[in-house]
């Protein structure tokens, strides 16, 4: 998935694969046949070892896309939850619910109030993006057994597929996002 499909995001890649490899060699053999195939430079593909210091970057690369995928995010899915909530009061006064037509100002504060916020926790979880963490946990988890793995940061979806199925091929053990 492009940014240019996601308006949501504002990171280059959001699909995040990794490779785990019992012995360095294997990992770096893997990692430079995966960058030939991917066309890609060591800033998308790249070997982390146990004890690197850099291994926060090379795991999140883009700080500022994720912090362009937070405002980004927030903004348009809090102003869509606002918009679906001034619809659903407008349909439950024109619907002639007795608590809404009662108080309409009150009924459209509190469900544009509610859906915002609705909104605005969906952008959060988008964020945060759970799946990553899962992927980088596991990593981190192999580094400290002694194995080296293969960080890949493609940039669609057909890279992504391209990445895990080389680094399969390769006999790694492969752990990847959505």
């Amino acid at each position: 998935m492009t940014t240019t499909h996601a308006p949501l995001f504002g990171e280059r890649s959001l699909t995040l694969v990794a490779g785990l490899f019992p012995e360095p060699v294997a990992a770096r053999r893997a990692a430079e046949a995966l960058r030939t195939r991917l066309s890609a430079d060591e800033r998308e593909i790249t070997v982390v070892a146990p004890g690197d210091p850099d291994i926060a970057r090379t795991l999140e690369p883009e700080q500022r896309g994720i912090w362009h995928t937070m405002l980004r995010s927030h903004a348009l899915l809090g102003a869509l939850g606002f918009g679906l909530g001034l619809l659903l009061a407008a349909a439950l006064i024109v619907g002639g619910w007795a608590a809404a037509v009662a108080s309409p100002w009150a009924t459209t504060a509190a469900a544009a109030g509610f859906m915002a916020i609705a909104g605005m926790l969906v952008a959060g979880l988008l964020t945060l993006r759970p799946d990553r963490a899962l992927v980088i946990r596991r990593v981190r988890h192999a580094l400290r057994h002694g194995r080296t793995a293969v960080v890949a940061h493609p940039r669609d979806e057909a890279a992504a597929h391209e990445a895990s199925a080389a680094l399969e091929a390769a006999g790694a053990e492969v752990v990847r996002s959505v």
